[in-house]
C-alpha cells in the first residue's frame, strides 16, 4: 500500500516560523524587481538618450556583437540557398561578392523561389476552385473531429421547452 501523508508539511513549516513566510520572500522579490524599473524617465526622449548612452557604453565594454562581416556572411549564405534552389550555380560552390553584384539571374532565381515555395505562375495554370461548404442536412448530424464525435443540433424546435406529462389520478 502506498504511503499517504497525514499532515500538510508546507503549512506546518510556515506555522513553525511565523517570521519566515514564503509570501514575504515573494513580496521582497517583487519590490526589488519594481525598484529596477523605478524611477521612470520624465520624458521619452530622455529615456532614449540614456538608453543610447548605456548601449554605447556596453558596446565599448564588450565589443560589437557581429558587425558588417556577420551581415555579409548571412547575406551570402542566403544567396547560396537561393542559387541552390534555382540551380544557377553548380552544387558545392559558395556564393561570392561577384554573385551579389550580378543581376543577370535575378528573374530566374525569383521564379525558382516562387515555384519552390508553392506559388504558381498565373500564366501557366489557374488556381483550383475551392469546394463550397454545404449546410448540414437534417436536424441532428454527427460531426467527427479526429477521434471524437459529437452531435450538431440545427433544429430550433429541439431547444423549446415542452409540457411535462403528469400522471392522472
Amino acid at each position: 500500500m502506498a504511503w499517504v501523508p497525514n499532515s500538510q508539511f508546507e503549512d506546518d513549516l510556515v506555522d513553525m516560523e511565523p517570521d519566515f513566510n514564503f509570501v514575504h520572500g515573494q513580496m521582497a522579490y517583487d519590490i526589488r524587481k519594481q525598484g529596477e524599473l523605478w524611477p521612470r524617465p520624465k520624458c521619452t526622449y530622455e529615456y532614449l538618450k540614456s538608453r543610447e548612452k548605456r548601449n554605447s557604453e556596453l558596446e565599448n565594454l564588450h565589443g560589437s556583437r557581429g558587425g558588417s562581416g556577420r551581415d555579409i556572411r548571412e547575406s551570402l549564405q542566403l544567396m547560396e540557398n537561393i542559387q541552390k534552389i534555382a540551380g544557377t550555380r553548380p552544387l558545392g560552390e559558395h556564393a561570392t561578392m561577384k554573385d551579389w553584384e550580378d543581376d543577370s539571374t535575378n528573374e530566374l532565381e525569383a521564379l525558382a523561389m516562387m515555384r519552390h515555395f508553392g506559388k504558381m505562375s498565373m500564366a501557366i495554370d489557374s488556381l483550383h476552385v475551392q469546394p463550397e461548404v454545404k449546410p448540414p442536412e437534417g436536424p441532428i448530424q454527427i460531426i467527427t473531429n479526429g477521434r471524437k464525435q459529437f452531435p450538431l443540433i440545427t433544429d430550433p424546435e429541439f431547444f423549446k421547452p415542452r409540457k411535462i406529462p403528469r400522471k392522472k389520478n
